[in-house]
C-alpha cells in the first residue's frame, strides 16, 4: 500500500524511483480516484503543468491541489493510473468531456496515457472532446494518434493562460 505523500516523495517512493537504470516498472493498473488521491493527483498536475515551458504559472501547488479536491474530483470521472502502487497519471472525464489527462514527467511514454484513454472510449458513449493547447505538440500527436481530429482552433482568449488552444474530437465508429 502506498505510504502518505510526504515532502520529497511521490506516492509510494522518491520521486524519480523508477528512472533508474536496470529498474522494470511493474505493470499498469488503472482504478477509480477516491477522495484520499487529491494530494497525488494534484502533485501529478502540477509537475506535468510545470515542464509545458509555454505556460503561465498562474496558481500555487495548494491551489492546484484545492481545485484537484473541491472541483475536478467532485464534478468528474477521475481514473488513476498507477505504476507498482504508485500513481503516475489521470484522466478527469464529465460525460464526453475530458477535462484533463496527465501523466507525472517522469512516467511518460510508458502506456499510461494509451490506457487511461482507452478506458474513456469504452465508457457509455459516443464521442470524446477535450482542449489542448496548440503549442503541446506532443500531446497534439498523442491525441491525433489515438483518432483524435481538430475540430477547432481558438486564439486563447477563452482559457485562464489566454494560450492559443485547440479542440479535439474522437468519434466512435457506427
Amino acid at each position: 500500500m502506498p505510504a502518505q505523500n510526504r515532502e520529497g516523495t511521490y506516492g509510494a517512493f522518491p520521486i524519480g524511483a523508477y528512472l533508474l537504470p536496470g529498474m522494470c516498472p511493474s505493470a499498469i493498473t488503472l482504478r477509480p480516484a477516491k477522495a484520499e488521491d487529491a494530494r497525488d493527483i494534484a502533485s501529478i498536475f502540477s509537475a506535468s503543468r510545470a515542464v509545458l515551458s509555454f505556460l503561465p504559472r498562474l496558481h500555487t501547488q495548494d491551489e492546484e491541489r484545492w481545485f484537484i479536491e473541491k472541483v475536478v474530483l467532485a464534478a468528474c470521472t477521475v481514473t488513476l493510473a498507477e505504476i507498482g502502487g504508485c500513481s503516475a497519471g489521470f484522466l478527469a472525464r464529465e460525460n464526453e468531456e475530458i477535462h484533463h489527462l496527465y501523466c507525472h514527467p517522469d512516467f511518460l511514454r510508458r502506456g499510461l496515457g494509451t490506457q487511461l484513454i482507452a478506458s474513456a472510449k469504452e465508457a457509455d458513449v459516443d464521442a470524446l472532446e477535450l482542449w489542448c493547447f496548440q503549442a503541446n505538440w506532443p500531446a497534439r500527436r498523442f491525441y491525433e494518434a489515438h483518432g483524435f481530429r481538430a475540430a477547432e482552433f481558438t486564439d486563447g482568449q477563452r482559457n485562464e493562460e489566454k494560450t492559443p488552444d485547440l479542440r479535439y474530437r474522437w468519434q466512435r465508429d457506427s
